[in-house]
């Protein structure tokens, strides 16, 4: 049973990434790394830069570099954490989900073409599958990962 979870998370991922390269090429400015951060931050909430690049699996610099461009652009903001004067928290601007939103809709127009290739079952099939997907998103992480 373990090598069937392993080569279904195997599967997964691998279709996963290959969709997300049908995203438009040249047509954005915004990086898909940037556009990852923006996503996080609007499923997650506020975040720290620490925590944002555990969970992006890069290194902190990297994130910081990303936020500040993200800044500039007026995406994200800055808020001083509560909980510690040092850090700051990382969040969405009304123009950063307006942005995130437009860039959703493009990426959508850009499948879309795919997805009219199949027939009404196999449409059927896929939003079934992507019902279990959001699933899979909203169940505990397990302990050694903090990904999500």
């Amino acid at each position: 049973m373990s090598q069937d979870l392993h080569d279904l998370g195997e599967s997964l991922i691998s279709t996963a990434a290959r969709v997300v390269r049908w995203a438009p090429k040249g047509e954005s400015d915004l990086s898909l790394s940037a556009a990852r951060i923006l996503a996080r931050l609007s499923d997650k909430g506020s975040q720290r830069i620490s925590d944002l690049a555990a969970a992006e699996k890069s290194s902190q610099p990297t994130i910081t570099n990303h936020v500040k461009r993200l800044e500039s652009a007026g995406l994200v903001g800055r808020t001083a954490d509560p909980t510690d004067a040092r850090a700051w928290m990382i969040d969405l601007t009304p123009r950063g989900h307006q942005r995130l939103a437009e860039l959703r809709s493009t990426m959508g127009t850009n499948v879309e073409p795919y997805i009219a290739q199949l027939d009404e079952d196999e449409r059927a099939a896929l939003a079934r599958g992507l019902a279990v997907m959001r699933r899979l998103m909203t169940l505990p992480a397990p302990e050694n990962d903090q990904a999500r």
